[in-house]
């Protein structure tokens, strides 16, 4: 093969490998998926706090039906 010809074979190579590591990194919902518009990690501890909310304000309502 001539020098030119390897070279743009060679950039084609490389460019294909950082298309494919960009979509891989980017998170895109494949067909069939679901895509969460929020992390596991951010919706437990959202209903982590809104949990200890419901609790704060059951434990308020208690006490002034106690007073």
């Amino acid at each position: 093969m001539t020098r030119t010809r390897d070279f743009h074979r060679f950039q084609r190579w490389t460019a294909k490998l950082r298309r494919r590591s960009l979509r891989n990194v980017l998170p895109e919902p494949r067909e069939g998926e679901l895509h969460l518009l929020h992390s596991v990690n951010d919706l437990r501890c959202r209903e982590w706090q809104l949990d200890q909310l419901h609790d704060l304000i059951e434990l308020d309502q208690r006490e002034e039906a106690a007073c």
